[in-house]
């Protein structure tokens, strides 16, 4: 059975540079399956699947257009570019809503020179049904790109259009053959995804070896999403993420640590030997003193879990909406948005650091009628790990309203809530500096 939630509809290339009959790239029979795009659109949305926009931009130069239809496109008008800015928008029917991601591909496959993949894998999608135009081009490719990577795909055949029937037919033939599944707009909208096979779990059933590349490659459900949908933690590429899975290569070994300067920050040159015994030199910083930065290196280099240095805080309020903050941060000289956050004192638990850091920034509180207010990811993340060895434990929190905040002195803070469906429009229209952590957190919560 297909999780509606870990499946994505994906709609290729309906821009009316493509059906529009005054357009050179005009296709045939793309203006006809408008309706049924927008019955799978619809059905998909219902369905709580992700939706994806794929669109086609070109320069108005001409630059980045496909040789074989270059003359074509340059004598007729240049559609899909700014010099025909109609032809770069789509029918009413098929607009994309606020919360939904329209996605501009270099070329024929949605996957190809694009975070498609990254992005599908981000969020724990398996499976992606394809619709739009043309069938034996974009679409085709797309799906086998999708196969080769490793994703269920299906096609909602009505809904993809040729430039004759006897294309459209062969090639969804074709398709079908290595392993493309069929399925209707009417079916998706009547029965939902109950007619497509999991192949890819099927398969992986099958083999244990398959399925623990498999489970190496899946984002775990619930990491660090609320409500146990599938989040962030793992790698978004076909990369293994358990150290069951991963052998090391060879590994420099730390021969000495030399301090250059202490204060608030500390810098040190890190003496390493490589592997083929050539010495190397680093530079790194730390706000640990040199004994404890020594021995947090020494539990890193033998595979210790991090010690948590820091939390980062997302607050959830009962209606949804997440609550931020507008801080002047010194270091950039300008007001930041970002995420309440601290260093966590020494003996304090992860909850404590929350509770405190909440209290002191905003004035809010962890609720009392939920079970689990506090939900961290499932290990610390690094902030720059090209620079220092400071990690920071990412945390959902349910949060209320308590009183007033009392920051430090030197700490100027401004702490705002942010309505669920506001998040998009806030991140498009944002002009101050954000934070990474926080940037990506509203990015995934934009989505939900």
């Amino acid at each position: 059975m297909i999780d509606p939630t870990r499946a994505a509809f994906i709609l290729i290339d309906m821009q009316e540079g493509f059906i529009d009959p005054a357009s050179p790239l005009c296709i045939a029979g793309a203006a006809a399956t408008v309706p049924a795009c927008a019955r799978a659109l619809e059905a998909a949305r219902k369905l709580g699947m992700t939706i994806v926009h794929v669109r086609r931009e070109y320069a108005e130069d001409g630059s980045d257009v496909e040789a074989v239809r270059y003359r074509t496109w340059a004598e007729g008008g240049k559609p899909l570019s700014t010099a025909w800015p109609e032809s770069l928008g789509c029918p009413t029917a098929l607009e994309p809503l606020p919360d939904e991601t329209v996605l501009l591909k270099p070329s024929w496959s949605a996957f190809f020179g694009t975070d498609l993949d990254a992005r599908l894998r981000g969020v724990g999608i398996a499976t992606v049904a394809l619709a739009g135009t043309t069938t034996p081009n974009c679409v085709r490719s797309t799906a086998y790109d999708g196969l080769a990577l490793g994703y269920n795909v299906a096609v909602v055949e009505d809904a993809t259009s040729s430039r004759t029937r006897e294309v459209q037919a062969a090639n969804l033939a074709d398709m079908a053959f290595v392993g493309v599944q069929m399925i209707a707009s009417a079916d998706l909208a009547e029965t939902g995804l109950a007619k497509l096979r999991d192949v890819e779990g099927a398969a992986a059933e099958a083999s244990p070896a398959r399925r623990g590349a498999q489970a190496a490659e899946t984002p775990a459900a619930g990491n660090g999403a609320p409500g146990g949908r599938p989040g962030c933690a793992a790698t978004t590429g076909p990369f293994p993420t358990t150290s069951a899975a991963w052998e090391a290569p060879a590994t420099p070994r730390l021969a000495s640590i030399e301090t250059v300067s202490t204060g608030w920050i500390n810098k040190y040159h890190l003496h390493y030997t490589l592997p083929d015994g050539r010495p190397y030199a680093y530079e790194g910083v730390s706000r640990k003193g040199p004994d404890r930065y020594a021995a947090a290196l020494e539990a890193l280099g033998t595979g210790a879990a991090p010690t948590p240095d820091a939390v980062c805080i997302v607050p959830l309020l009962p209606d949804g909406s997440v609550l931020l903050e507008r801080e002047f941060r010194y270091p950039l000289n300008t007001w930041c948005v970002s995420l309440p956050a601290g260093l966590i004192d020494a003996g304090e638990s992860l909850e404590e650091a929350v509770g405190r850091e909440l209290a002191e920034e905003t004035g809010y509180r962890l609720r009392t009628d939920v079970p689990d207010p506090v939900r961290p990811l499932p290990q610390p993340g690094f902030s720059s790990t090209g620079l220092a060895e400071e990690n920071v434990h990412v945390a959902f929190a349910e949060v209320e309203a308590a009183g007033d905040a009392a920051p430090e002195p030197a700490e100027l803070i401004e702490p705002f809530v942010l309505a669920r469906e506001d998040i998009r429009a806030f991140l498009d229209a944002n002009t101050l500096p954000i934070g990474t952590r926080c940037q990506l957190v509203l990015e995934m919560l934009a989505r939900k």
